[in-house]
């Protein structure tokens, strides 16, 4: 009982975290929860929560969702996951995660000198969809990349949230496929994944009523703040 609270505690903050941010979900969930569950039990949940999260901001924000460059984005990564497996037979774990490690902190020192990308730049969103396909396969680290790539068209908070949001549930449908495929899942997993649906959703809606609190340039200064966090993680998880 006491890891079940645990989880739903989790998995509620990390809701607000996405809710905010637009991103962050797992960044947040994924280290807790592995304190509390297994590891393998905890990507299963932090997957179906953050799955379940992801089609709450779609349905609200529909209308915000920048539709082509999040189909063009969400095609492309299908198109390299499957790349991402194939990588892992070459590159060892450690590698990639070093890897996205230093891309990442590359791409924050571009924002942060507020490098832009024409939102009429196919090219670009296809590439970059692309690699954060290969990511989410092997490293299951697929934001850096998409939350480059939205900064850079110099989308409003609200858009680069929904779009996220849009491109972030097509992406978690094709994890939890491929989860169940492999047999990951397991009795107790959807048990607090289930269990913690209502926390999560308690979380989105205390996240978004937090937003109006969050100015554009906070925001901006969040998002470097979550993907430098996110690198850090991620060199860690590569030696340790």
């Amino acid at each position: 009982m006491n890891d079940l609270f645990a989880v739903i505690v989790i998995i509620c903050v990390a809701a607000i975290l996405q809710s905010i941010s637009g991103f962050g979900f797992s960044l947040l969930a994924m280290p807790l929860l592995s304190v509390v569950v297994d590891i393998r039990e905890a990507v299963v949940i932090a997957t179906i929560c953050g799955l379940f999260s992801n089609v709450v901001h779609v349905t609200k924000d529909h209308q915000m969702v920048e539709r082509s460059i999040a189909r063009r984005i969400s095609f492309s990564a299908l198109l390299g996951m499957p790349l991402g497996v194939l990588l892992l037979s070459v590159f060892s774990a450690m590698q990639m995660r070093v890897c996205i490690s230093v891309v990442t902190i590359v791409l924050v020192v571009l924002m942060m000198f507020k490098f832009s990308i024409k939102k009429e730049n196919t090219k670009v969103d296809v590439v970059l969809g692309v690699i954060s396909g290969v990511l989410a396969t092997s490293v299951s680290t697929n934001g850096p990349p998409l939350i480059f790539l939205l900064q850079s068209k110099r989308l409003d908070s609200s858009r680069f949230r929904a779009t996220l949001a849009y491109v972030f549930t097509v992406s978690g449908c094709a994890s939890f496929a491929v989860l169940m495929a492999a047999g990951k899942g397991s009795v107790a997993a959807f048990q607090f994944a289930l269990l913690s649906i209502p926390s999560m959703y308690l979380g989105t809606l205390l996240g978004r009523r937090a937003r109006s609190a969050v100015t554009q340039e906070a925001f901006q200064r969040l998002t470097y703040v979550l993907l430098l966090t996110t690198a850090g993680s991620t060199a860690l998880a590569a030696f340790f």
